[in-house]
C-alpha cells in the first residue's frame, strides 16, 4: 500500500514540477513582451516606434533557463521607464532607489525583476508627483531584496490577482524554492510588493 502511495505522491510532485516550470516560462514571456508597452506605442502611432524596436530586439535576444548580470536587468529597466514616461500622457513619476552593491557579481535570471515594476505601472495611480512608484534594491551577491509600491488603483479588484503576478510568484518558486518570500501587501492608498531572495 505504502508503494502505491509513494508512486502517487511522486506523479503528483512532477506534474507540479513540470506546472512550475511552465508559469517560469509563461512569467518571462509576459514581461519579454509587455503589452501595456506594446498597447501605448501602437497607440502613439510610431512616435517612438524606432526607440521601442532596439528595446524589444534586446528583450527577445534574451533567453529563459540562463543568468545575466544584475547590471543587465536594471539597464533594460532603466530603458523601460524612460518609455513609459514618454507614452504616458498625464505623466508618469517614478522614485528609484538603488543601494544594491557589486551590481557585477550577481548573476540572476533575466527579467526577474520586471514582473512587480509591470504590474505597478500598468495598474497604479503613477502621474501623481506625490504618489510616485516607489521602487527600492539593496542587497549583495548573497541576498538581494526588492521593494516596488504604487499608488491602488481603487477600480481593479485585486491589485496582484492577474496572470503576471501569479506566474511570477511560481516563477519564484520554480527558480528559487525554500529561497525567497514574495509579501503582497495592500491598503486602502498603496500597494506594495516586497522581494527577498537567497543566493
Amino acid at each position: 500500500m505504502s508503494g502505491i502511495i509513494d508512486r502517487i505522491l511522486r506523479k503528483k510532485s512532477v506534474r507540479n514540477e513540470e506546472a512550475l516550470a511552465l508559469s517560469d516560462r509563461l512569467s518571462f514571456g509576459n514581461s519579454q513582451i509587455d503589452h501595456f508597452l506594446m498597447e501605448g506605442i501602437l497607440a502613439e502611432e510610431a512616435v517612438l516606434e524606432s526607440e521601442y524596436r532596439i528595446f524589444q530586439k534586446k528583450m527577445l535576444l534574451l533567453e529563459p533557463g540562463t543568468y545575466q548580470e544584475i547590471k543587465v536587468e536594471l539597464d533594460l529597466l532603466n530603458q523601460y521607464f524612460e518609455m513609459v514616461n514618454r507614452l504616458m500622457p498625464a505623466g508618469f513619476s517614478l522614485k528609484w532607489e538603488n543601494r544594491f552593491q557589486s551590481e557585477n557579481e550577481l548573476m540572476i535570471p533575466p527579467l526577474l525583476l520586471f514582473p512587480m515594476v509591470q504590474n505597478a505601472v500598468a495598474n497604479g495611480y503613477n502621474s501623481m508627483s506625490s504618489h510616485p512608484i516607489r521602487i527600492r534594491l539593496s542587497g549583495s551577491p548573497k541576498v538581494m531584496l526588492f521593494e516596488v509600491s504604487h499608488r491602488m488603483n481603487h477600480y481593479l479588484d485585486g491589485q496582484f490577482k492577474n496572470t503576471l503576478m501569479t506566474d511570477f510568484q511560481n516563477r519564484l518558486e520554480y527558480l528559487f524554492p525554500e529561497r525567497h518570500s514574495l509579501l503582497l501587501n495592500s491598503n486602502s492608498n498603496t500597494c506594495r510588493a516586497t522581494l527577498t531572495i537567497h543566493f
